[in-house]
Formats: structure tokens, sequence, C-alpha cells
């Protein structure tokens, strides 16, 4: 399963089981322990399953954080957290940067590390209803007691980016879809010439794999059998409309030769070039 698909129903079954309870905010101390994370981001952690141990700054002082399935910590800017690992429990973070979203899935089982980690990004910064989500929550820290707000605004940002997971993988699968149809339309216009796998993908700026995906996924087929039943298609329109010889087809069509072009046109078609001619010759 790809990350992004494993993140999105991590979250999907979270919050089908329920809401967020309580919001914790870190806040700057003048001093931070060894080994914290201090980033010039915002980032927010949801505990989905278990325990999520950490400490925080608060208030300027060093405070530690035993955080139950669905309490929710938000990290600002320039503040700083530090995980302890030796507990049993899967937390997201969600971090804001300025160019992109980032997601980490953690999951801890009593070790001195998180035991695995899943890792996704979404190439653009918070936006729209999500950057006023994210304002609104920092408000929110300045409250002097939980009303519960404070949860339902972090929530919906929640939900907001589980939104741009589907977003993403739809454009991304929109991008291929084009790419492909591309590619489809330059070898039809190409066949004839001495074009390979690498040379396409070369012209499009793309690994010769990345082309073969693209083809799996996006025609059903591979590179080669693409190109092949262009090439026959071509073949079989200048026998049946033309009187050309075979080596002027297979020259015209991209074959090496024509006896090459005769073995692969029966191996598709059930058909010597000649009984496709007699049948179809107008």
């Amino acid at each position: 399963m790809l990350e992004s698909a494993k993140i999105a129903q991590q979250i999907d079954d979270f919050l089908a089981s329920g809401r967020l309870r309580q919001v914790r905010f870190a806040s700057h101390t003048d001093e931070y322990p060894q080994n914290a994370f201090l980033v010039k981001f915002a980032r927010m952690v949801v505990v989905l399953e278990g325990t999520y141990l950490t400490a925080i700054g608060h208030k300027g002082q060093y405070q530690k954080v035993e955080a139950q399935q669905g309490d929710v910590i938000y990290i600002p800017a320039q503040t700083w957290d530090l995980p302890d690992w030796n507990t049993k429990g899967t937390a997201l973070t969600l971090l804001f940067g300025h160019y992109q979203i980032g997601m980490s899935l953690t999951f801890s089982d009593h070790q001195a590390k998180a035991a695995s980690v899943v890792k996704y990004s979404i190439p653009e910064p918070v936006r729209q209803e999500g950057l006023y989500l994210e304002k609104a929550l920092c408000e929110s820290a300045r409250a002097t007691e939980d009303n519960g707000i404070a949860a339902c605004i972090a929530e919906g940002l929640l939900r907001y980016c589980r939104g741009k997971i589907e977003d993403h993988q739809y454009s991304q699968v929109r991008r291929s879809n084009d790419k492909w149809r591309a590619i489809s339309m330059y070898l039809q216009k190409n066949f004839s010439a001495r074009i390979t796998r690498e040379s396409v993908a070369l012209e499009y700026c793309i690994s010769p794999n990345h082309l073969s995906r693209l083809f799996r996924e996006e025609g059903g087929m591979g590179f080669n059998e693409y190109l092949t039943l262009v090439r026959i298609d071509r073949a079989k329109m200048l026998l049946s409309q033309y009187s050309m010889n075979m080596s002027e087809i297979a020259a015209r069509t991209g074959f090496k030769d024509s006896s090459y072009m005769g073995r692969v046109f029966r191996k598709h078609t059930g058909m010597t070039l000649g009984e496709y001619r007699a049948k179809y010759a107008a």
C-alpha cells in the first residue's frame, strides 16, 4: 500500500471511531533539552491509538505530557517537543511548511525510537480554509480555559489535510494520464522512426522504467507492445490501400525489414502480409 493510502486509512479509521478530545499547546522556552525537535514550522500531533509520551515547553517551563487516543498536541513554529517512544501507540504528525504539508505516521512499541514511520508530503502549503483553521487554532491557545473549541478546530484541520491527500492523489493520476496520452500521440506520429523506450523517455525527461510503468498502468500494456500495435495498424492501412512492396511498407512503418515485419504481423493477426492484402485490398 502506498504511503498516502496508509496515512489516509489511519485518519479515516480514527475519525470513524470518535472525535478529538483536547488540545495541548507547546510554547516558547529560553532553553530546550538536548535532542528536542525544534523547527521553524508549526506542527500538530494527533494520537490515533494508544498512548503518546512527549515533553513540551509550556508557559516557559519543561512539561511532560502523556497524551491518550484523541488528544492533540499543537507545537507552534520555533517551539519544541521531545517524544518518548517507550510506550505503545500510533501518532500522526502534521507539519505545516511554507511549501508543503508533511505527514509522519509513527508506531511506537516500548522502544527507544519509533518502531516504524510512514512519511508522505503534499507539495503545497496550507491554503484557504486550512490556513484560517490553523490561525484559529493558534488564537485558541490564548484562551484561559478549554471549552472544546480548540478540539473542533483541530479536527477541522485534520479533515482538511485528509482531503488534501485525496486531491493530490487525483492530480497525480490526472498528470500521469495526461503524460501517457501525450506520449501515445508522439508514438502515433513518429512510429516510422527508429525510436526506442530509452529515446522516448529522454524526449519526455523521465526514466525508461517510469515510461514502462506509465504504459502498464495507464494503457494496460507495455511500451513496446503499444508501439508494435501502432505499426501494425499502419501496415494494415498500407497493405489494403496501396500497392507498394513489402520492403517499402516495412520502411514506412518502422520495422527493420520486411521479414521481421511479416513475423510480427502474423503473430498479432494470424495472417501473412500477402493473405491480409488479398483479403482487404481495395
